[in-house]
């Protein structure tokens, strides 16, 4: 096995992110003092036919929601989103990253028509960043899972129970590079948030608080979470996003990781850091 992916937890991430944070280091250490943490929302779509069918998906764009999955980003925008709009200090969502993929952008525009009025920039002013799309699964895509648990059953059980080294496609490792682009992504949405001025009817900062919104998958949202935190691919199937699941993460300008995150939708959390989380439960 290369040893490119001999790696410990974090390890392939840390320098991605300790170099993100050193273009921060702009910042004067009294506003690093007193910076709030920016919120991140990384929704997964709706259901699809595939999901329904037991079709693995992968990065295809085959795929579309299901009435069910409309019901489940329709029910993001009216429930998931009126709280972030509604808290003590007003909050909007100010910048939106979404999916290449179909399924991706039919749960955004279906979640948009839902949401309280405001809560979202206009329709057509989302970013669509192709490495957001799902992880990459070669000719193991739009394949029955059955029939890829038969004929594949060493390199299906690596994927059941998260092993990135087990996990070989084609002769590619599909984990390792789904959090490799998740570093890219972060990367990408954070130095575009950072210079971001936030405004709503020429309220300045201390106004509102605002966030982004980041409309993926299910892999790649695993793989956004433990970037955020440094964890690499390892940690795969310890925080399963359902169809239309929200994470909220908290990550101020001047870190290299995020500080702190919990479950947005559909069932609130308390907020906690991820590192230490996975440290805790490898100690149990």
């Amino acid at each position: 096995m290369p040893s490119s992916f001999s790696v410990g937890v974090g390890a392939r991430l840390l320098p991605a992110l300790l170099l993100f944070a050193t273009r921060a280091g702009a910042l004067s250490s009294s506003a690093a003092d007193t910076s709030k943490p920016r919120r991140f929302y990384v929704l997964r779509h709706g259901q699809t036919d595939a999901n329904a069918s037991g079709v693995l998906q992968g990065s295809s764009d085959a795929s579309r929601l299901t009435s069910l999955g409309r019901e489940q980003a329709a029910a993001v925008g009216s429930a998931a989103l009126c709280p972030v709009a509604t808290t003590g200090r007003a909050r909007r969502i100010d910048s939106v990253y979404v999916s290449p993929l179909s399924r991706a952008r039919e749960t955004l525009e279906t979640l948009r028509a839902s949401a309280p009025p405001g809560t979202l920039p206009p329709d057509g002013s989302e970013t669509v960043l192709d490495d957001l799309r799902e992880i990459d699964f070669y000719s193991w895509e739009n394949r029955p899972k059955e029939d890829l648990r038969g004929r594949h059953p060493e390199e299906w059980e690596a994927w059941i129970v998260g092993d990135p080294d087990g996990l070989v496609v084609d002769g590619r490792r599909p984990l390792w590079e789904t959090w490799d682009r998740a570093g890219r992504v972060w990367g990408e949405i954070r130095s575009l948030t950072r210079s971001a001025t936030a405004t709503v009817d020429g309220a300045g900062i201390d106004d509102e608080e605002t966030a982004t919104l980041l409309v993926c998958h299910g892999t790649l949202g695993q793989a956004l979470l433990g970037a955020a935190f440094g964890l690499d691919a390892t940690i795969f199937r310890r925080n399963r996003f359902p169809n239309c699941g929200m994470a909220e993460i908290l990550w101020r300008d001047e870190d290299a990781t995020a500080s702190d995150w919990r479950w947005h939708y559909p069932a609130p959390t308390e907020y906690g850091c991820l590192r230490r989380q996975m440290e805790v439960s490898v100690e149990m």
